[in-house]
């Protein structure tokens, strides 16, 4: 049983597929209004396609500053997504935290391991 669960945890962690490394949040960003947790990240556009944290279909805002976009969340994109342009031609991203930690596959693959391990107590069910 004990070789069954490893090999499950491997066929877990190979299944997730490798992506762009996570850029690092600016700052956090909450909202008891809309009820939600943001980052926010200051990159280039290049920088941010190249992350996969903004779905291919939303446009980026044009070149001139001050210039945005807001995506509310909907059934494509289930979570809060804004786009602003800097003066310095950079763009500031503002997104749901649950977006971007569907995409941080390391830490997918640390909680899949973590979950597949039956001698960890918490997983065997002991008392705490």
């Amino acid at each position: 049983m004990e070789g069954q669960s490893k090999r499950v945890s491997t066929q877990i962690a190979k299944s997730i597929p490798q992506a762009v490394p996570l850029l690092m949040p600016i700052s956090r960003w909450k909202s008891d209004a809309i009820g939600i947790t943001a980052y926010v990240f200051e990159e280039s556009e290049v920088t941010l396609r190249q992350s996969g944290l903004v779905p291919e279909w939303v446009g980026y805002p044009p070149k001139c500053p001050g210039s945005g976009i807001a995506v509310p969340a909907h059934h494509f994109f289930p979570s809060y997504l804004k786009l602003l342009r800097l003066q310095s031609g950079r763009l500031r991203l503002v997104i749901d935290a649950r977006a971007v930690l569907k995409g941080d596959t390391s830490f997918q693959r640390l909680l899949c391991n973590l979950l597949a391990d039956t001698k960890l107590s918490l997983v065997k069910g002991e008392p705490v």
